[in-house]
């Protein structure tokens, strides 16, 4: 198993790890009106590229860290 599988398969790991959160989040919300939430602002940086997001879902963040880390295996095993 070369490096780019080894971070494809924690890319997927993440991303159904963060899938399960906004689930179990939704879930304990019991359909509250999103008015109701609380919003936080994630930033991250890389390069010149900047990525900012509002949510009230902790899950999304870690949702996108996965399909970063999906992005990176692909190249890598391209390579």
């Amino acid at each position: 198993m070369n490096g780019g599988t080894l971070v494809i398969l924690m890319g997927v790991l993440v991303v159904l790890t963060g899938i399960v959160l906004v689930g179990v989040q939704v879930l304990e919300g019991k359909g509250q009106e999103m008015k109701e939430h609380q919003f936080k602002l994630i930033g991250a940086e890389a390069g010149s590229v900047k990525f900012q997001m509002e949510t009230s879902f902790l899950g999304l963040p870690v949702i996108a860290l996965g399909v970063i880390l999906l992005i990176a295996g692909a190249t890598i095993s391209r390579s």
